[in-house]
């Protein structure tokens, strides 16, 4: 599904212009409250489920709380979803012919039915796996007693000795000191970044040159073997004005010779028989050489006279066959004379039109016209191809811009090499500066006044961790996994490739995997060693758990045209960690949609669509 319209009456921290927010695929963000944002929409998509009280209390205006839904169905249909947070709610279906939307349900029961073949996903899978709650990040969980995870009690490890404690001492100060230098090195980077989105902001107006220069060469680039296959015509356009002449000649002319050749029908073209076969010629010479014959041998007589009338007869016989003869010799030197004219023409047309032809043959095309059409193609193709370089390099002519892409691959190189420097001096895990700040007081009052004792070497829990068990990041991973029905450590195999690109990344190469013990206990590995999730600090916690969410999220969104909903949870976040997050959610997107209710600048810089 795609959700294409959020409208609300009476909630308080939803206050878009005419109260309504046009949504579209791709990556929103919503100047909203991103709390009320989410609950809003799950209340809308789970008709059956009860309305958040809190729309009644906290987030609501006196009078009617309603919110309503236009969303594009995996069914192929447009729904709208109207729900009176308090009563009653409506199902509509879009009409396309009275293009007006018309009510269809009422049932709760059967409106959660219908939306689920729409394909909106059950409240379980969309609060586990394709929402991120701030709420949910372990450093927001209420201690024990008040509903949230537990806390474990604080407790020191016992030096065994003044030494000892000297020399941890020193160690953690030590440690100090890589801390200070990496939040420098973060604080340095952040500034180059921050000036990297400015620089990046003043080039963009090149963006539109080089997304036209790239489209011109994909346009190009399907052509390029017609364009060999033209480019002996020299101007092909022309060659193919020159071939339709040539084959309109060959045409008329072929067509004269079949008419003239129609006038020949009937006509004999071969010469007729020899004229001794002819009987009536034969017999009348013979008729006429016996009477003649007899004639002299008996006398004067009417058998004499006989020859006269026969050999008349022979006479015109023969004067009938040399008229067939010449008749049928001027039919064939006409039919040869046709012939030769058809041949000609055809052969004149072969000539002329032979490197069209050829033309044609390489392109695969049969008739002129599609030829013509693609020579065109190919003619406007090239033509956008050679704007759009020459705009192109006149706007990397220009000074100003010369100048800023020439600092813009400066400032690159130097994030580059400050990310080198961090990771090199990060050598695992370090606990962050404010712990190990009072780790040193509490070292420096053990050096003065002791007491020193030997204690055995187990992990002492620090405050604010979780209590094993309740740990909110295994919690994360065990709901997750059941919604998509795999096991803790197949689902954090699935997340293996976001996971290794974007842990190293937020944490400063402290962190690189999450991996599952025996217990189903989610571990770190940190410096090559694996670490339990529940043994580190709020901050390092809290960067864990959104690095899982936003992979949970990256697998819920690929399963199906789900929807993501983002509260503004990524604030404790350092600027840089932030910027990273909002490039993995725009790429998230593509093809999908993701909503994030955020007032966040970095976020609604790389969003596609902002409100």
């Amino acid at each position: 599904m795609v959700l294409l319209e959020l409208a609300a009456q009476g909630v308080r921290g939803f206050a878009p212009e005419r109260g309504r927010i046009a949504l579209r695929p791709g990556y929103n963000v919503v100047s909203v409250d991103g709390a009320v944002l989410r609950r809003l929409i799950a209340a809308v998509l789970h008709p059956e489920l009860p309305a958040d009280p809190s729309f009644r209390a906290d987030f609501a205006l006196p009078g009617t709380v309603r919110a309503g839904i236009t969303l594009a169905g995996d069914d192929g249909v447009t729904w709208r979803v109207v729900r009176d947070l308090s009563g009653p709610c409506q199902l509509q279906r879009y009409d396309a012919e009275r293009r007006a939307f018309q009510s269809l349900l009422q049932e709760p029961a059967r409106i959660a039915e219908a939306l689920r073949t729409a394909g909106v996903p059950s409240s379980e899978r969309l609060e586990a796996v394709l929402t991120i709650a701030a709420a949910d990040f372990p450093s927001r969980q209420a201690p024990a007693g008040l509903g949230g995870t537990a806390r474990a009690p604080e407790s020191r490890r016992v030096s065994a000795s003044h030494a000892e404690a000297r020399r941890r001492l020193e160690e953690v100060r030590a440690e100090i000191e890589q801390v200070k230098r990496a939040e420098e090195i973060q604080r340095r980077m952040d500034v180059l970044q921050s000036r990297l989105f400015q620089l990046e902001e003043a080039l963009r107006s090149g963006e539109q040159w080089r997304e036209r220069l790239r489209d011109a060469e994909a346009e190009v680039e399907p052509l390029g073997g017609s364009a060999a296959a033209l480019s002996p015509l020299g101007d092909p356009a022309a060659a193919i004005a020159a071939a339709a002449k040539s084959l309109a000649r060959r045409d008329e002319a072929v067509a004269r010779v079949a008419m003239e050749r129609d006038g020949l029908v009937g006509a004999e073209t071969e010469g007729p028989e020899p004229l001794l076969r002819h009987w009536g010629f034969v017999g009348g010479l013979a008729v006429g050489a016996v009477a003649l014959g007899v004639g002299l041998a008996v006398g004067p007589g009417l058998v004499a006279l006989a020859a006269i009338p026969a050999t008349g007869w022979a006479a015109i016989t023969g004067l009938g066959w040399i008229r067939r003869s010449e008749a049928a010799e001027d039919a064939g030197r006409r039919a040869r004379r046709l012939a030769e004219r058809e041949r000609k023409a055809v052969e004149l047309w072969d000539r002329e039109t032979a490197q069209v032809r050829a033309a044609q043959a390489a392109v695969g095309v049969e008739d002129l016209r599609e030829l013509e059409a693609l020579v065109v193609r190919v003619s406007e193709a090239s033509r956008r191809l050679v704007e759009a370089r020459a705009a192109m390099e006149a706007w990397k002519g220009e000074a100003g811009n010369r100048d800023a892409e020439a600092e813009r691959l400066a400032v690159l190189q130097e994030i580059g090499g400050l990310e080198s420097e961090l990771a090199a001096g990060s050598r695992g895990f370090v606990p962050d500066a404010l712990t190990l700040e009072r780790e040193v007081e509490w070292l420096e009052r053990e050096v003065e006044t002791g007491p020193f004792q030997t204690v055995p070497e187990e992990r002492v829990a620090t405050s604010g961790e979780a209590a094993p068990g309740a740990d909110p990041l295994r919690m994360l991973v065990e709901r997750a996994s059941a919604e998509m029905g795999l096991s803790i450590g197949a689902s954090l195999r699935a997340l293996q490739s976001r996971v290794t690109q974007l842990l190293p990344i937020l944490s400063a190469q402290r962190f690189s995997q999450f991996f599952v013990d025996e217990r189903g206990n989610v571990q770190v590995q940190a410096a090559g060693k694996l670490q339990p999730t529940v043994g580190l600090g709020r901050p390092e916690r809290d960067l864990c758990f959104a690095v899982l969410k936003v992979a949970f999220l990256e697998q819920g969104l690929a399963a199906g045209r789900a929807v993501g909903l983002l509260e503004d949870a990524f604030a404790p976040l350092p600027e840089g960690s932030r910027r990273a997050i909002a490039r993995v959610l725009k790429q998230l997107a593509r093809g999908r949609q993701i909503v994030h209710g955020s007032s966040d600048v970095l976020f609604r810089e790389a969003a596609d669509h902002a409100s």
